[in-house]
């Protein structure tokens, strides 16, 4: 994508699955990332993602709403039932059972965790308080093997940082990348 676009380099963002794909570009092309922003995700895989991987497959996605969504928002959240909760409610109910399983398969053999020590583009890694499934120990554990990264912690954030609390999210980014690249450029 870098290439087609004639860019040698890229700010790089994911949350949650995306994390995870961030991660493994920058453990395989790490001087085409500028800066890497690691939101609510993991840098090796859980337990859970088979059985969520299966979850799908038999039950179907109707029946994967209350758990997905449970994990991903606060209570308030769900309750106020917003454009995030009505979006993340929509997506998961219009998925394929098979890709979704493939999703969580694909995902369960994703382990980096360790290879990004010797990184040295500026790091971010930003966990939310509340979050369930990506835990501010879990965030705080990456972080602690990207030396030189920032940890933060968004208060009263929730797995789906961006669904919830995008002005926690933005406000983050903002401060986090570089001045150099305001504008239309980030």
């Amino acid at each position: 994508v870098l290439d087609g676009l004639g860019l040698g380099q890229a700010h790089l963002v994911g949350l949650s699955y995306g994390g995870g794909i961030a991660q493994a570009a920058a453990v395989s092309h790490p001087e085409r990332v500028a800066s890497l922003s690691l939101l609510a995700t993991t840098d090796y895989p859980f337990d859970s993602f088979e059985s969520r991987a299966r979850a799908g497959q038999t039950e179907g996605m109707a029946a994967q709403v209350v758990p997905s969504l449970t994990r991903w928002f606060t209570p308030a959240g769900l309750a106020e039932g917003g454009w995030g909760v009505r979006y993340a409610r929509e997506k998961v109910l219009r998925a394929n059972p098979a890709d979704w399983a493939a999703a969580w398969r694909a995902f369960k053999g994703m382990d980096v965790r360790g290879r990004l020590a010797g990184f040295v583009a500026p790091t971010l890694v930003l966990a939310g308080e509340y979050d369930a499934s990506t835990t501010p120990e879990i965030m705080a554990g990456i972080a602690s093997r990207i030396p030189g990264s920032h940890f933060r912690q968004l208060p009263a954030t929730p797995h789906m940082q961006t669904l919830e609390r995008p002005e926690l999210v933005a406000g983050a980014l903002d401060a986090f990348l570089p001045a150099e690249h305001a504008g239309a450029q980030r």
